[in-house]
């Protein structure tokens, strides 16, 4: 056992567990031992240990609990009675905690058999500050969790945080706390709810709180299980609908004049919009109205921490997280069913809530002033937010007839991968093997009897294309492929790409069979149990069509960009036989379109307007296809006869489309911020071929990458780089780097964050959605249009089969995502644009609309290209 201490005696009382690479004795006087001689607890009183780790850098609870014996028995031996322990791992064992972070700046006593009479504090590891400066709040809040345990005046996080609280319960009380609200300027509220689904949700209480210690809470359709709602305490309830108390909450919301404050206001706004103003799913005017009232005048904290704390290093943005110094850990592990809850109980869980909300609220928005966040929050964020809030709400339309045969598709692609895989050599050499292997470990722990080879010769004991593990053992280990990328844990990655990638590295037919078969059967199999469960729970809203009610996020990515889930919809494989499955899904329903504008090439325009690169703006300048100037660039040598002029590097794409094709890969890894060794990863080339091309795209775009350079020492000096609209993404490692030098943290940090510098402006889409939602949202066809929608640089929408209205959406939907207003973006002649298509008769057939054309003219487009599409069907 690896051990310090200050001085020599027969005591230690306190202990300070760090992990082995943490066993930096400087740093641990510094930030852990100091701070208790401030507060007056002797350095001679601590001893420090050394947590140990296995040579892969790893910890199983096996190894922890062996070494912990040791440990324990040694530290009970010098009297240890509190134990301050840096490292998460150990910490769930002595305290025998499923997580860690929840227990931060509390204490629990060790649940180690025989060390009950210690006391346990969750630590931080020092070293974590470097990559993520945060933690240095959450290290302070841990070490004032120890001192103040070892002095004795140690008190649970949160426990007097409830001031001034009241729980009405009659309709009269209920009316005159509501009444008593009006007078504040701001009020958090939140809600609890019985699903996290918005249409099985119900309402079941909900919280006003007007600072971080007072607030009232009540219950909405929550309702004791046969006891009336004043006699509940102590009881279990049910969700029932109480129109009377729903009336008071949907009036004093109406009436209040105030800011309202909400942690993820998605859920919750969704769920009371849908519950107070809405008859049913398709009730446009009630859901319009309970958005305009709710988001009048609104904050999200949530957002707020985002823009607060947005960084390479990531973030953690649930209210538990973020209010966790304040309020501790109050989460219910039964939240999930509110039912479930005793009645005060919820109340007070609901209250807390509320309360965690100002507190969040009065932690960042500060933060978010002096950053100069507030401009991004209110004009793209917040708005975005309603725009979502909206979307959620409307769903996208689905064929409940397609449903079922696109799962019978894919169910069939799965099949013919198992039976290609099952026919192969190589799997059922690997199957022998796996038996083998089987065989020897069953027969290791028999005396006498013996299992025969036959006896394995079973499904158990055969190659599973679902099992990682295997996958791993097949690729790796059985076929010998080389090991390029690695997963988070240091195993081989099996994801999908990278088993692609893995194509380029044999040449072996039967290797090359098996990995194709495993891409085909992991991508199928993936829809199969992520996006056709999703679809399956469709709305069902009596319109013809079911609806498709997933999230979208924002900060739920470290550019600005859209996230989404259930299912997410950023993951639509493009342009193969899956996404047409998965789109082949979606249709418009009875007298109405579906449709959406896509930005053209979004991501190469930034790039070219943003650095100013003479050679990416050339492109839309002098008129050069991208993709045939780098071809010309990356391989001169495989193209002869072709000369520096435009027409003749146009000219690749149809005199040699395959170099055409060759230089898109390369492009891509590089453009973001790959180097070399990742062609030869990627591509299977040789590293005199890989430096070759990388020097090539280096020259041919070094006004770019001069530019990127540029903005990431800023991030140097300043500690965060600026994305689209003034957004903030810190760079801690880049931070504490020297001119010059950055150790390989940081330079995965720097790609990060120059990743982001171009994808940020994906906001643009954001802010062309509310742009032209808020216009239509306030025009003559309010109720004509829905907003379905936001996937990577595209905005989709539902609208009246009308010919009025199409020619609205067309011209002012293209209006808003022309928008180049950011100085940053301007150009003479370089202009952002984007076209609308229809979709018919699903969104894997796409009609194109010209920019500017008419009503008239779409519907004689869409009649041509339905003629077309019905001869070729009645021909097929």
């Amino acid at each position: 056992m690896i051990h310090a201490t200050y001085a020599i005696s027969d005591t230690y009382p306190i202990a300070i567990l760090v992990k082995n690479t943490a066993y930096h004795l400087n740093e641990i006087d510094k930030l852990y031992v100091q701070p208790l001689k401030a507060a007056g607890i002797s350095s001679d009183d601590v001893i420090i240990v050394s947590l140990p780790y296995n040579d892969n850098n790893k910890a199983p609870v096996k190894f922890i609990k062996e070494n912990l014996s040791i440990i324990l028995e040694a530290l009970d031996s010098v009297g240890t009675k509190t134990i301050y322990c840096a490292d998460a791992g150990y910490f769930k064992i002595l305290a025998n905690a499923k997580k860690a972070d929840p227990h931060l700046g509390n204490n629990l006593p060790c649940a180690v058999k025989g060390y009950e009479h210690l006391t346990v504090v969750l630590g931080i590891n020092h070293k974590s500050i470097i990559y993520d400066p945060k933690n240095a709040d959450k290290l302070m809040l841990s070490m004032t969790a120890l001192i103040s345990t070892i002095n004795g005046d140690y008190e649970d996080i949160g426990k007097n945080i409830i001031g001034d609280a009241t729980y009405p319960n009659t309709l009269e009380d209920i009316k005159a706390a509501l009444d008593k609200l009006h007078v504040y300027p701001e009020l958090a509220i939140d809600i609890e709810a019985g699903s996290l689904d918005f249409d099985k949700a119900g309402v079941g209480t909900i919280t006003f709180c007007w600072n971080q210690s007072d607030g009232i809470a009540f219950a909405i359709d929550w309702r004791a299980l046969d006891q009336p709602v004043s006699e509940t305490n102590g009881h279990y309830g049910e969700l029932v609908v109480n129109e009377e108390r729903r009336a008071l909450v949907k009036a004093f919301l109406t009436e209040y004049q105030g800011a309202t404050k909400w942690h993820y206001a998605n859920y919750d706004l969704k769920v009371l919009i849908y519950e107070l103003w809405m008859q049913d799913g398709l009730d446009r005017e009630g859901l319009l109205t309970g958005l305009d009232v709710l988001t009048r005048n609104f904050h999200d904290t949530k957002i707020i921490s985002y823009l607060a704390t947005n960084s390479a290093a990531g973030n953690h943005l649930s209210l538990k997280e973020q209010a966790h110094e304040f309020a501790g850990n109050w989460a219910q592990s039964e939240i999930k069913d509110i039912r479930k809850i005793p009645y005060q109980q919820l109340l007070k869980y609901n209250l807390v809530d509320g309360l965690a909300t100002n507190y969040t609220y009065d932690k960042h928005y500060p933060t978010l002033i002096a950053d100069k966040q507030l401009e991004v929050y209110d004009k793209i964020l917040m708005p975005g937010l309603k725009t979502l809030i909206d979307t959620e709400l409307t769903g996208m339309p689905m064929s409940k007839e397609m449903i079922p045969i696109a799962k019978q598709r894919l169910q069939t692609v799965v099949d013919e991968q198992i039976a290609i895989l099952a026919g192969s050599p190589v799997i059922k050499k690997f199957n022998l093997r796996l038996q083998k292997e089987a065989m020897l470990a069953a027969n290791a722990k028999l005396k006498v009897k013996q299992h025969a080879l036959a006896h394995f010769d079973t499904p158990q004991f055969k190659f599973n294309p679902g099992s990682p593990l295997q996958k791993v053992k097949l690729i790796y280990e059985e076929m010998q492929l080389p090991v390029q990328y690695r997963t988070k844990t240091k195993k081989p990655s099996t994801k999908g790409k990278h088993v692609k990638y893995l194509v380029n590295h044999t040449k072996n037919a039967d290797y090359l069979e098996v990995l194709n078969a495993l891409l085909m059967f992991t991508t199928a199999d993936k829809i199969l149990s992520t996006f056709i469960p999703s679809f399956e729970k469709a709305l069902d809203k009596g319109d013809g069509v079911l609806w498709l009610h997933g999230s979208f996020n924002l900060g739920g990515t470290k550019s600005g960009r859209l996230s989404s889930s259930g299912p997410n919809m950023q993951n639509i494989p493009s342009g193969s036989l899956y996404a047409k499955l998965i789109k082949m899904c979606f249709v418009a329903p009875e007298g109405w379109i579906f449709g959406g504008a896509d930005f053209n090439s979004l991501e190469d325009y930034i790039s070219a307007l943003t650095t100013k690169d003479t050679n990416k703006l050339k492109v839309y300048t002098d008129g050069y296809d991208g993709h045939c100037l780098r071809a010309f660039k990356y391989f001169p040598e495989q193209l002869p006869g072709i000369t520096d002029t435009v027409e003749s590097i146009n000219s690749i794409q149809t005199l040699f489309p395959n170099v055409r094709q060759d230089s898109k890969a390369p492009t891509f890894a590089l453009t973001y911020q790959g180097m070399w060794i990742t062609l030869m990863n990627n591509l299977g080339w040789t590293e005199q071929k890989s430096k070759r091309i990388e020097a090539n795209f280096r020259d041919l775009y070094k006004e770019s990458i001069a530019w990127v350079d540029t903005k990431l020492d800023e991030a140097s000096k300043n500690g965060y780089v600026e994305l689209a609209f003034g957004l903030r993404l810190r760079t801690p490692l880049l931070a504490q780097t020297i001119k010059g030098y950055r150790p390989f943290a940081a330079e995965a940090e720097g790609r990060t964050a120059g990743n982001a510098l171009g994808q940020s402006y994906g906001l643009l889409n954001t802010r062309a959605a509310n742009a032209f939602m808020e216009k239509a949202r306030a025009s003559k066809y309010r109720l004509d249009i829905k907003s379905v929608a936001q996937i990577h640089d595209a905005i989709y929408l539902v609208w009246r089969n009308d010919l009025e209205v199409t020619e609205w959406v067309n011209c002012e939907l293209i209006k808003a995502m022309q928008w180049q207003d950011l100085p940053e973006l301007h150009h003479p002649t370089v202009k952002l644009g984007a076209g609308l298509s229809i979709f018919w008769p699903s969104w894997k057939d796409e009609i194109h609309i010209p920019n500017g054309a008419t009503g008239k003219e779409t519907q004689e487009i869409c009649k041509a290209y339905k003629e077309a599409y019905e001869a070729k069907e009645e021909a097929a």
